[in-house]
């Protein structure tokens, strides 16, 4: 189940894949740069308190919060770049373990936007909805705190499954074909996501990680349709 997740991997240096992630890392580094700028002109002229001290400490302390969070949040800028440039990956890693296979899927520029848009906006409801309700009722209750990270990733492991599954599976099947063939192989693709949403917690790793999850998924999609197929 997991070899796919080494080709993957494996085919990090690629050419066609680094340039994905440098597109990416760069594009991401221009984003994270402009927002602390905006961030820091609008501390600038905040005035809290009307002395000068505390306000200018209070837009230090603000400015030095949004550069820790933006860090926090950076890879996260970077998976979503990454998620238009899925369809690049897939060729990558289609040229060179399925030579065969003929021509993918014309999808739509607007169902391959949707998607993108999508894959971020559920990513980004689902995991503060776990923070905002799952995490304050388990801190309460002190016994459930070992319990968060099986919610995690969990929910993380179901969400990335599915959908870099279906990324995969809509390039060469239509969207009700990939679901039902997901949902055949629903264990096996959950379990891949899970692996997917552990290595995305590692940092610097997580960098990478969506390039990786998406090879990764296109190995297991292809391993699970021929499965079907001889079924």
């Amino acid at each position: 189940m997991f070899s796919g997740l080494f080709l993957a991997i494996e085919q990090l240096g690629d050419p066609r894949i680094r340039g994905v992630i440098v597109r990416a890392v760069v594009i991401s580094a221009a984003l994270f740069i402009g927002l602390m700028f905006a961030i820091g002109w609008l501390l600038s002229g905040l005035s809290v308190f009307g002395i000068s001290w505390i306000d200018g400490a209070v837009s230090f302390l603000g400015g030095g919060t949004a550069f820790v969070i933006g860090l926090f949040l950076f890879p996260a800028f970077t998976g979503i770049i990454i998620s238009f440039m899925l369809e690049e990956i897939a060729s990558a890693v289609e040229a060179r373990h399925y030579p065969d296979l003929p021509a993918a899927r014309e999808e739509p520029v607007m169902e391959m936007v949707g998607n993108a848009v999508r894959f971020a906006g559920v990513t980004v409801i689902l995991n503060l909805l776990v923070f905002i309700f799952v995490v304050p009722i388990m801190l309460i209750t002190i016994v459930l705190i070992p319990v968060i990270p099986f919610v995690f990733y969990g929910l993380n492991g179901y969400l990335l499954g599915r959908e870099y599954f279906e990324f995969a599976a809509i390039r060469r099947l239509n969207p009700a074909a990939g679901r039902t063939l997901r949902r055949h192989f629903k264990l096996r693709v959950f379990m891949c996501g899970i692996a997917i949403a552990v290595l995305m917690t590692i940092p610097f790793v997580n960098w990478v990680m969506p390039v990786v999850a998406a090879a990764y998924m296109l190995h297991v999609f292809e391993g699970v349709r021929g499965r079907a197929a001889n079924a």
